[in-house]
């Protein structure tokens, strides 16, 4: 509902520019558990099958998350520390959403405990072979989301290795690891300036970190020189964080109410 709600503010010819993820599954809990798929990703009335289910069991007809007209463009986010296990998960998303993202941000401490999200940093070979694996078996692009490391030159070689193992693009959240709660801190836009100079020209970037505002969107990017930019806790504060002034009181004359 909080996708259509921030999409809703924005004309719909203009919509597929506003790309929107799921919030972060646990893969292997999504492999494993029904009962997990059908509350946090549903896409048909009987939710995504189990890998023991015939497809005879499966209803095709969309109906909420990932529907191809109300909840699209839209990115799967998966947290994971096995490849089969994000495999198995990401083949049952795949054909509701436009690609599969690795988490590879969340510095939670259920992160630290679960060894997965930004507690992966120091696995390099477990993150290439997450990465490749999906890369290699899925017919959607395959993403990743990182924080910064302690210096820019380990930010650009741990950028390098999940572009190397097959990510699309990645997404850099410009906090390390340790800035959180009341450490929060502001973002290094810096860092991210920095791998948009340094990594091959074409590659994509998502800048995120600092943007509490409609008025950062565009700061960022010029400051960045990202490709797009990604907001969470903004946009939990403002679901119209990405529309512009013009385009909410748009939104205002429609009259759309949720509830």
């Amino acid at each position: 509902a909080w996708r259509l709600l921030t999409r809703s503010f924005i004309p719909s010819a203009l919509q597929s520019s506003l790309l929107a993820y799921t919030p972060m599954l646990h893969a292997r809990l999504y492999k494993e558990t029904p009962s997990y798929r059908e509350h946090h990703f549903q896409p048909t009335r009987n939710s995504v099958p189990s890998s023991e289910s015939s497809s005879a069991d499966t209803e095709t007809v969309p109906y909420l998350d990932g529907h191809p007209i109300h909840d699209r463009p839209l990115i799967v986010q998966f947290c994971a520390n096995d490849p089969a296990d994000l495999l198995q998960a990401a083949h049952h998303v795949a054909p509701h959403c436009d690609a599969v993202d690795l988490n590879l941000g969340c510095p939670q401490g259920i992160a630290r405990k679960g060894h997965y999200g930004s507690f992966l940093q120091e696995s390099p070979n477990l993150i290439h072979s997450l990465i490749s694996t999906l890369a290699q078996n899925l017919d959607v692009p395959v993403t990743a989301k990182m924080r910064v490391l302690d210096t820019k030159e380990d930010t650009l070689r741990y950028a390098k290795l999940l572009l190397d193992a097959g990510a699309s693009w990645i997404a850099v959240h410009g906090r390390r690891r340790e800035q959180k709660g009341h450490e929060t801190g502001l973002a290094d836009w810096n860092v991210i300036r920095y791998l948009r100079d340094k990594l091959p020209k074409g590659t994509v970037i998502f800048a995120n970190g600092n943007i509490l505002g409609h008025e950062d969107l565009q700061q960022c990017l010029e400051k960045t020189g990202a490709d797009g930019v990604m907001s969470a806790e903004g946009n939990l504060c403002d679901p119209g964080i990405f529309a512009g002034e013009q385009e909410r009181r748009d939104g205002e004359m429609r009259g759309e109410y949720w509830i």
